[in-house]
């Protein structure tokens, strides 16, 4: 069993004594800094991003036990732990920009003068096709906000969903080992001072014609 994964189970849980083997593996498969955990009952594989190769060992530790949190539903407390979040969040910082879009960029740059008086920093920016049921994603990973095509048409929409995805790059998501929280209290507080107060309900209303209409030309 690698070092790491033995140091990381043996801090993380002191009074447990390591009943399976495990393996650890870089993949280039992965994009930024994420990671994967299969197990069994005797079995675990912890798969890093190879971006991960060059990270020091202390924060990789705090990043397997907070894996190991995860499969045994605790929420175990470690100084590697804390260095692994404060890592996360600086992930943005030195992620470099490669991807942009015109129409999203125009976006971004109108919502975060408006609501984050332009303190966030740009992310990688693309379209991901014309998903009726995925409207925007932030991957903290690649510092990369995704935005379906169907909302190019809908400047307003394209804003609202834009500002979603802003939220999470400036809160993050909370580990607390049994579960990752993406939506907070503060999330949730932040997200209704969008200015259009009736924007949840015209979002369903488009979706909704939407969807008619891709039935509609598909018979």
């Amino acid at each position: 069993m690698h070092y790491m994964l033995q140091k990381s189970h043996s801090e993380l849980f002191p009074q447990k004594i390591i009943d399976f083997d495990a393996i650890l593996k870089y993949s280039r498969a992965f994009k930024g800094y994420n990671a994967r955990v299969k197990y069994t009952r005797n079995f675990m594989e912890f798969r890093l991003s190879h971006n991960w190769k060059d990270v020091s060992d202390e924060i990789k530790i705090g990043l397997i036990q907070s894996l190991m949190n995860k499969i045994y539903k605790t929420d175990n407390k470690t100084i590697n732990i804390e260095l692994y979040n404060i890592f996360l969040k600086k992930i943005p910082v030195f992620t470099p920009i490669t991807k942009t879009e015109p129409i999203l960029e125009e976006s971004f740059n109108r919502i975060n003068r408006e609501y984050f008086h332009d303190l966030l920093s740009m992310p990688n920016l693309e379209f991901a096709g014309n998903n009726l049921r995925t409207l925007g994603t932030y991957d903290h990973g690649t510092d990369t906000i995704r935005i379906s095509e169907i909302l190019k048409k809908e400047p307003l929409l394209l804003d609202y969903v834009i500002y979603h995805e802003m939220l999470h790059k400036k809160f993050k998501y909370k580990e607390t080992g049994k579960k990752r929280i993406h939506h907070s209290g503060k999330f949730r507080e932040e997200e209704k001072k969008f200015k259009v107060t009736d924007v949840e309900e015209k979002l369903k209303n488009f979706l909704k014609k939407e969807r008619f209409r891709q039935r509609f030309w598909m018979v």
